[in-house]
């Protein structure tokens, strides 16, 4: 019975790398939040010139501070298209990368889970609060008007 179960596990773990979406390493039972809930960054006001910026696992928003709260202002900084407000979670983290600032040289990106009117399937959006980059808004997103 043992025996069986191996090669079944083995096969799951296969066939969940080749996923488009990366593996959740953790998750979280974080409440939907609007980005009304938080103060927004006023100073986002370019477009990243990357279209996979912060819409890619190895491309996250870097906010730093290791603050949790950056991570949702940055949200809240957003709208979507038509300036339509944004509902976000915290799904949970993901894709280690190398950071000196992260633990034993390894830092995590958190997925956000973005809904808004109108839009069909949620949007994830990665974010890490280890390092610091200048902030850009990603490919879809618009600024979000006070």
């Amino acid at each position: 019975m043992r025996l069986a179960v191996l090669p079944i596990l083995l096969l799951m773990l296969l066939a969940s790398c080749g996923a488009k979406q990366p593996t959740i390493l953790s998750t979280t039972s974080n409440p939907m939040a609007t980005s009304l809930d938080y103060e927004p960054f006023l100073d986002i006001t370019e477009y990243a010139k990357d279209q996979g910026y912060g819409l890619e696992e190895d491309k996250p928003i870097k906010v730093g501070e290791r603050s949790a709260t950056n991570q949702r202002r940055f949200v809240a900084s957003l709208a979507g298209p038509e300036g339509q407000v944004l509902s976000f979670f915290r799904r949970g983290s993901c894709c280690p990368y190398p950071s000196e600032n992260g633990l034993s040289g390894s830092a995590l990106v958190d997925v956000y889970q973005v809904t808004y009117e109108g839009l069909k399937k949620p949007i994830l959006l990665y974010i890490s609060f280890y390092d610091f980059e200048k902030l850009y808004m990603p490919n879809g997103f618009t600024q979000r008007k006070l």
